[in-house]
């Protein structure tokens, strides 16, 4: 069986559409618009799931597509292609955190630490630059600075915490139990 094959496995795929369609809810429909440069809403935890349980090229795919469709389904301004930085930086950095520096099993300690370092990272350094560049591009008579556009998100952290400890608690009480034995191919 080829490479390909394996990765997309009808369980993989299912998995896979389900973390979209979870992204797209939480992102376009449960978020919080609360002003034209910061969005509260809980859309990374379907694609940091979709990374640490099927991998970072898995997560990409979801974070991208589940940005894209969202998009289409609930358009803000233009899409604009940087912006899909942050969720794909959020499909790619848990999943290779996970598999690559903190071997083993995820406890509490790692999965804040991955939330929060992937979340900075894609967040609140490269999606607010793409932002900043979005408004220089798109809204010409808006002086909208990287500095400022920052410390408006700094509130994120609020997020990142619920977001740290939703991935943690669904980690812990339904991978081993449900979601691995389901990639097997085996019946609970």
């Amino acid at each position: 069986m080829s490479a390909v094959k394996k990765f997309f496995t009808p369980q993989r795929l299912a998995m896979m559409g389900v973390f979209i369609a979870l992204q797209v809810i939480l992102a376009r429909f449960v978020g919080l618009q609360v002003s034209e440069g910061l969005r509260i809403s809980f859309e990374s935890i379907p694609i940091i799931l979709a990374s640490l349980w099927l991998g970072p090229v898995a997560g990409a795919i979801v974070g991208v597509l589940s940005d894209f469709l969202g998009w289409l389904l609930h358009p803000f301004g233009v899409y604009f292609v940087p912006l899909a930085i942050t969720p794909l930086l959020n499909g790619v950095l848990p999943g290779l955190a996970y598999r690559y520096i903190f071997k083993g099993k995820l406890n509490a300690v790692k999965c804040f630490i991955i939330v929060f370092v992937s979340e900075i990272i894609a967040s609140l350094l490269c999606g607010t630059l793409a932002l900043t560049l979005y408004y220089s591009l798109f809204v010409p008579n808006k002086h909208t600075t990287f500095w400022l556009l920052f410390v408006t998100r700094l509130t994120k952290f609020a997020t990142m915490t619920v977001d740290a400890i939703v991935v943690w608690l669904l980690h812990r009480y339904t991978y081993n139990r449900v979601i691995y034995p389901m990639l097997q191919g085996r019946k609970r």
